[in-house]
């Protein structure tokens, strides 16, 4: 019972890291977008802007 409880855990584990690697490289991912020179805005003075995440 107590080695099935610790298998548990460290598959607990494992799947926690796995999700703070993949959020860490999204986010490294939209700071670099973000990094890079922008275009120049057109005519119409607006350009569009992609839909990052949630404002609070």
């Amino acid at each position: 019972m107590g080695i099935q409880r610790l298998e548990l855990c460290l598959e607990l584990l494992r799947m926690a890291i796995n999700f703070v690697v993949v959020v860490a490289e999204s986010v490294g991912d939209v700071i670099h977008r973000e990094c890079q020179p922008q275009a120049l805005p057109t005519a119409g003075g607006r350009v569009p802007v992609p839909f990052v995440g949630f404002y609070p």
